[in-house]
């Protein structure tokens, strides 16, 4: 594109969008009822599922609709002419197919704001999101002849999560209980040296960690079934390592016992550790959270099979697991109320058993360490997550299945607590300008150099008058960014610059969208009025694949620009300076 063409389509631009706001949307003719022929919204964006594109496919009502309200033939041509006017400042594409018209949404408005706008006429059968799709079928399914026996999995989207991270040996997972089979075949290739805290010896000082009642092993397998090995069946995670301590004698445990254990886990490298016992009522079990807590690790604790209501107590820095059914509601034994921090699958559970084989059984000592799963694949995705973020990210992607008086923060979701981790990797690069141009305005001084280093004076260009819109200037910006699309969370433009004192400037910044073939405004925000220089950054947190050329060039365009007044005042002559600019990108490693 060159610079004339370039500044020319911004003259055509602007004048649109000065004069062309979601009021004049509203302003065509009187409407008829509003949202006739349609139900729309509210629309709400799921990264990796569907995502905005900040562009609408839109359809008018068509005739036999409008001929069923009894308008005659002429009336019917009004109002289809009047809803084709309507979208044609912005409309990209057409298909007449299906008198569909692909709209862009300008930079004042959003998917939801439009829709609401041009339903408002009555004049529009639907105004929806033209979505991003993501396939259905991003699912990785592990080997294991039982999986299909797991319910839980299903319901808590595991193989989609496990598409994102299947789960590394880089988490240990610590089981208090009543000690695991240590030889079985689902768990053997896992076992890390664990902790008898009857006794208070370690395994590798003799300590016994034998199962002497089969409740630890089924938990193991919960949480940490090796996953696609070709044999049994699979935790959340399929590569976790497998801590066993040992805090029992026949099935019961003290809680004494219980406690040492799990601050021995802690202390010995265990980023998750659970304990599906009764208890979970006492202040103790919130103190030893909250020791595991600083230790760099979680708890998590059983809320029971009493069915009680558990709304008497808070355990911050314990995390307090209900369960669920196939039904995907509470299981009639599980406790709830405002003590339980989530609900996790509980009934009906196939796990490892002591035998050497597989078993199902039902139980918050199940949920327990299913929810210790998804916790230790979170931190599996990101090594360097704080205890506190990890219990965030489980705790804000849950799903909620009822009253949180009920279910707390839900029932987790493995697949969004992926997401959620996922987008906690990237790090941040940042790229300085490789080309600086003028799309309008008139060269004063200044150079590339002083831009790309925030040195000297600055690059200085006077306004020009814009007609019809006011005095504007534009500098244009190539990043070279070294790193394809698919990796880039999001990327912060930041820039500073000044304007003349007095000159009641506007301050915006644009890139240029590689498939339409137009600038795509980003933000916008008043200058100050004084001279200084200003600092102003923006976060774009959606996917910049389109903003990204094949040599992973990303266009930048700033501009300020002193309007026309409303009573047709020109703008005021300017002189922008800009003194740096700079682009960070958050990308995966």
């Amino acid at each position: 594109m060159t610079v004339a063409a370039d500044a020319v389509g911004w003259n055509i631009m602007y004048k649109r969008l000065i004069f062309s706001g979601l009021a004049a949307l509203l302003s065509a003719a009187p409407a008829l009822a509003a949202g006739a022929g349609g139900v729309n919204g509210p629309f709400i964006e799921q990264k990796g599922v569907l995502e905005f594109t900040r562009t609408l496919i839109v359809r008018p009502l068509q005739a036999v609709a409008l001929a069923q309200r009894g308008y005659d033939s002429q009336t019917i041509a009004a109002v289809q002419r009047r809803a084709a006017d309507r979208l044609r400042p912005y409309r990209l594409k057409y298909y007449a197919k299906t008198d569909w018209s692909i709209v862009q949404i300008p930079f004042y408005s959003d998917e939801n704001d439009m829709s609401k706008a041009l339903m408002a006429t009555g004049d529009y059968e639907y105004a929806v999101p033209n979505w991003r799709c993501y396939v259905n079928a991003a699912k990785k399914t592990p080997n294991d002849p039982r999986f299909s026996s797991q319910w839980q999995h299903k319901v808590m989207r595991s193989e989609e999560a496990w598409n994102l991270h299947t789960g590394t040996n880089n988490v240990t997972v610590a089981i208090v209980d009543t000690g695991v089979l240590i030889t079985h075949e689902d768990l053997k290739a896992g076992m890390v040296k664990g902790y008898n805290s009857v006794d208070r010896k370690a395994e590798v000082d003799g300590g016994d960690v034998v199962d002497v009642h089969g409740h630890g092993t089924h938990c193991a397998g919960d949480a940490a079934a090796l996953g696609n090995n070709g044999i049994g069946l699979v935790g959340e995670g399929w590569n976790f390592k497998i801590m066993p301590i040992r805090a029992s004698l026949n099935g019961s445990a003290s809680f004494d016992d219980l406690f040492n254990g799990a601050m021995w886990a802690a202390d010995h490298g265990a980023k998750v550790v659970s304990v599906s016992f009764s208890g979970v009522d006492s202040p103790a079990v919130n103190t030893t959270g909250t020791y595991v807590k600083g230790k760099g690790g979680l708890l998590l604790w059983a809320a029971g099979n009493d069915a009680r209501d558990l709304s008497g107590f808070s355990h911050p820095d314990t995390i307090v697991v209900g369960a669920t059914n196939s039904s995907d509601t509470r299981a009639g034994f599980s406790a709830y109320g405002k003590g339980v921090a989530v609900f996790a699958p509980g009934e009906g559970i196939w796990s490892t058993t002591v035998d050497g084989g597989y078993g199902a059984a039902s139980g918050t000592s199940m949920a327990t360490p299913i929810a210790n799963g998804v916790c230790a694949l979170i931190w599996s995705i990101n090594p360097s997550l704080k205890p506190k973020q990890v219990q965030t990210i489980l705790y804000n992607n849950c799903d909620q299945i009822g009253s949180p008086s009920i279910y707390g923060h839900g029932r987790v979701n493995m697949l969004k607590a992926a997401q959620a981790a996922m987008a906690t990797r990237t790090i941040a690069i940042d790229y300085k300008p490789a080309t600086l141009s003028l799309l309008q305005g008139t060269y004063v001084s200044g150079n590339l150099g002083m831009v790309q280093n925030g040195t000297g004076a600055g690059y200085v260009a006077k306004s020009v008058k814009v007609n019809g819109v006011g005095e504007s200037s534009i500098a244009k910006m190539d990043f070279k960014l070294g790193y394809s699309a698919g990796a880039t969370e999001s990327v912060v433009s930041s820039f500073k610059l000044s304007t003349s004192k007095g000159s009641n400037s506007t301050v915006q910044v644009f890139f240029w969208n590689f498939s339409t073939g137009r600038y795509d405004m980003i933000k916008t925000t008043p200058m100050p009025n004084d001279g200084s220089v200003f600092t102003f950054s923006h976060s774009y947190n959606a996917s910049i694949a389109n903003y990204l050329a094949t040599d992973k060039t990303l266009r930048v365009a700033v501009r300020a620009f002193s309007p026309v007044g409303r009573r047709g005042e020109p703008g005021s002559p300017f002189q922008l300076t800009l003194k740096q600019g700079k682009l960070t990108a958050n990308v995966l490693p």
